[in-house]
């Protein structure tokens, strides 16, 4: 592949900025190294980079993707977690970056509950931010190793239809994946009950399926968003058994259409948005997913790293 391509900004914040360009670029470099990894193998192009994992809130999936990735392309990294820092001392968020910043590092992975952290980090260092989920703003990386899974699968993302289903109005993860699928061609509709829709829909302009049966029949893919436990005990839900009736994915959904996709970006309450038994059906890429997510973030750190 082509190693001269530099992607369309020296980091990255939002899915929104991805360009169909960036996407493809992405695309192939992990492809590259899904292609050429062995147990064991390491790639160079974080050599004499260090790299800070900053997650400022619980991560497991995310965190651990990230570190395997940086490992993989040979990147001195330091991990750092708020709790038991300075932060819990009084120190503020600037003054924590410039100094893991004096440490010499000039990479930055970051994860933190509030929605714009990524965004102010970057603005105020010299090094490359990359976003692993800020707030309910943006999940990028996740958005683009779900539609990476999509590619690899179908050959393509350009035309299928996408149905995300769950509690979009709280989802990171549905925010970037519409951004992400919407630039790469794919049509996306959305399914969830009323209190968990924004307000203001006509911003995405997607149309919204009025049954679980409706939304099996039209889409190619679901992508089934984890119903956190704050929402299901805030009283914006009758009962879970309710929204497990009307809005989980059953066997029995399932079962009607073979050839049904399903993802699920972890991790997942089974019994509550999906049926445990699904898992085990071959068109189930929940794990794949989690595979393609390392050499996903492989390629955006490579790309990225071009900038330092």
């Amino acid at each position: 592949m082509d190693d001269n391509y530099l992607l369309s900004k020296p980091y990255l914040l939002n899915s929104e900025d991805l360009t169909s360009d960036d996407i493809n670029a992405i695309f192939a470099k992990a492809k590259y190294f899904l292609g050429n990894y062995t147990k064991g193998a390491k790639f160079h192009d974080l050599r004499g980079i260090t790299l800070a994992l900053a997650f400022f809130e619980p991560s497991t999936r995310t965190k651990l993707s990230f570190e395997l990735a940086a490992k993989r392309l040979m990147a001195d990294t330091i991990s750092f977690a708020s709790s038991g820092s300075s932060l819990s001392k009084g120190e503020s968020l600037i003054d924590t970056l410039r100094t893991i910043e004096a440490m010499g590092v000039q990479m930055y992975v970051v994860r933190h509950g509030n929605s714009g952290v990524p965004k102010f980090l970057q603005e105020n260092t010299k090094g490359v931010v990359l976003n692993a989920g800020d707030g309910k703003h943006e999940h990028p990386t996740q958005a683009l190793l779900d539609s990476f899974t999509l590619y690899r699968h179908f050959g393509q993302v350009e035309g299928l239809k996408v149905c995300i289903l769950g509690d979009i109005l709280h989802s990171r993860v549905a925010r970037s994946n519409i951004n992400v699928l919407k630039t790469s061609g794919a049509e996306v509709m959305l399914f969830s009950p009323g209190t968990l829709l924004p307000r203001y829909m006509n911003a995405w302009d997607l149309p919204i399926a009025s049954s679980i049966e409706e939304a099996v029949e039209w889409a190619d893919v679901l992508l089934v968003l984890r119903l956190q436990r704050e929402r299901m005990e805030s009283g914006v839900l009758p009962s879970i058994r309710e929204f497990s009736k009307y809005f989980g994915v059953s066997l029995e959904h399932f079962s009607k259409k073979p050839e049904l996709v399903l993802m699920h970006p972890g991790p997942v309450n089974y019994g509550v948005e999906l049926d445990y038994r699904v898992s085990s059906f071959p068109n189930c890429l929940i794990q794949t997913q989690v595979t393609h997510g390392v050499f996903v973030r492989m390629a955006l750190l490579s790309l990225l790293a071009k900038f330092v």
